[in-house]
């Protein structure tokens, strides 16, 4: 029975395997034929490995270049894993967790000055132009330099100051924004 293992691993590594297989009892036999299979397996294990790397790498290249972050990251370091220490797999995930965190910001800019629209809009509709140029100040803040909105609010709180040195409707301020806080 065991000689007949020796054989059939002979039989999976090819002829000249098969033959040595034949040579003996088992363990002469055997011994020969397993170390190919050895060197094979780690052959191929180098080749998998490095097949990974690349479907992998490729794979986070066309996901970043579709705005896909999250998924270019989940293959860069599916590709670190297949080469550990790659300095391309490692600059890679860098590279989209700074633009996940800045998609992140983005989004917090985004949700923060829609808030601040809606308080700016319980503002005005009160006529508290405390509160309305206090919000308005605060959006110019988060809206990018050479955006045409942040030209629109500059204008628009040029029009509230005039409101609060006209001091119309006193009695309403700061009703919409307690405290100053917008």
């Amino acid at each position: 029975m065991v000689r007949l293992q020796g054989v059939i691993a002979g039989l999976a590594l090819g002829g000249a395997s098969l033959i040595l297989g034949l040579g003996g009892w088992p363990n002469d036999g055997l011994a020969k034929s397993v170390e190919p299979a050895s060197v094979l397996g780690a052959e191929s294990l180098k080749q998998n490995a490095a097949q990974r790397y690349t479907q992998a790498m490729l794979v986070g290249y066309a996901a970043a270049e579709q705005g896909d972050y999250h998924t270019a990251l989940i293959n860069f370091r599916r590709a670190l894993a297949a080469r550990p220490g790659d300095r391309y797999a490692r600059a890679a995930i860098r590279n989209m967790e700074t633009y996940i965190a800045q998609q992140r910001a983005e989004a917090a800019k985004q949700a923060e000055l829609t808030r601040l629209e809606s308080t700016l809009a319980k503002a005005v509709e009160a006529n508290d132009w405390a509160c309305a140029a206090a919000t308005v100040d605060r959006m110019v803040v988060l809206v990018p330099p050479n955006s045409p909105d942040r030209a629109r609010l500059i204008a628009y709180r040029g029009e509230i100051s005039g409101l609060i040195q006209s001091r119309a409707n006193l009695d309403q301020w700061s009703t919409v924004c307690p405290g100053g806080r917008v």
